[in-house]
């Protein structure tokens, strides 16, 4: 069982939305930890609606804070900005924190509309019972967890103090096919692998011909391409958001300098007449990262006062 098996299977059986942030190169170099670029979100339809409304700020400045707290390793739970109440475990491997777990207790009646912004204003009363249920669940993947880091971590694994240079190009590009949606950079990355972030780029812009930043932008326009295509009663605004960017005249202005028209023309002249397919799923190589040389760049944490341990 894959780590995506794994929490898409606890999101049906104890009816929960689940995430996770991770700190640790496993997750894009091992197949069996890879997620989709959604599990690394608040996927729920209510989460993906109020993001959309502010571009992700109120969740993004949460997840730090969350961050900031999970580091002391200890769990927590509390409501998030939007009155949902969530569990959140950290998972700590050889004295650092590797990933956070989020268990979200969405009900299915909560819709994000203009009349119902927040599902509730306080914490809502969980059930200790159900409470229970949801720290067992992220028990048994934090467990998970460390077993495969034990695994990816045995000699020549984790441990190794010289990498090739295939496996600093192999998480960049499985690292931007997770995150895309979200702000990232090159020193998160580097942060990531523990390598200096002015070496990383470099090696980036030698093997692929680009920098980190394109690499991103590319990504972002191949899947702008597929709301342009098969979902034409979107915005520009909406689509830009969809894929990562924060500002849709900066969206058109990339996708022009990539793409050769604007999205507003492409969307015009595309016709949906294939299956719709995603342009890059996690772990799954794209243009941009092959070698010149082969024909080839928020979670929830609880306001002030209601952490509890």
């Amino acid at each position: 069982m894959t780590l995506l098996d794994l929490l898409q299977y606890q999101e049906k059986a104890i009816a929960a939305s689940i995430s996770i942030e991770v700190r640790h190169p496993a997750f894009y170099h091992c197949a069996s930890l890879r997620l989709t670029p959604d599990q690394y979100l608040h996927h729920a339809d209510f989460c993906r609606a109020v993001k959309l409304r502010d571009n992700h700020a109120s969740c993004s400045a949460n997840k730090r804070r969350s961050l900031e707290v999970a580091r002391h390793g200890r769990s927590f739970s509390g409501c998030c900005p939007h009155g949902v109440w969530e569990y959140a475990r950290p998972v700590l491997y050889r004295g650092e924190l590797v990933a956070v777990l989020y268990y979200g207790n969405l009900r299915p009646e909560w819709k994000a509309d203009e009349e119902h912004r927040n599902p509730l204003r306080s914490r809502p009363d969980v059930p200790e019972e159900r409470r229970k249920t949801i720290r067992a669940a992220a028990a048994f993947v934090a467990e998970f967890l460390k077993i495969e880091l034990d695994l990816f971590s045995t000699p020549g694994g984790a441990n190794a103090k010289q990498r090739p240079e295939s496996y600093y190009l192999e998480n960049c590009r499985n690292f931007i096919n997770c995150h895309y949606l979200e702000n990232i950079a090159l020193s998160d990355l580097a942060e990531l692998l523990k390598v200096n972030p002015n070496y990383l780029g470099t090696l980036i812009r030698q093997q692929t011909g680009s920098s980190f930043r394109t690499l991103l932008a590319r990504r972002r326009i191949e899947e702008s391409k597929f709301y342009l295509k098969f979902h034409k009663d979107l915005s520009i605004t909406k689509v830009a958001r969809l894929c990562g960017f924060t500002d849709s005249n900066y969206f058109s202005c990339v996708f022009r300098k990539l793409c050769g028209h604007t999205p507003l023309t492409y969307k015009k002249e595309e016709k949906p007449d294939e299956t719709p397919a995603r342009p890059g799923t996690a772990g799954t190589p794209s243009a941009g990262f092959r070698r010149r040389n082969s024909g080839v760049d928020s979670a929830a944490v609880p306001h002030s006062g209601n952490v509890m341990r």
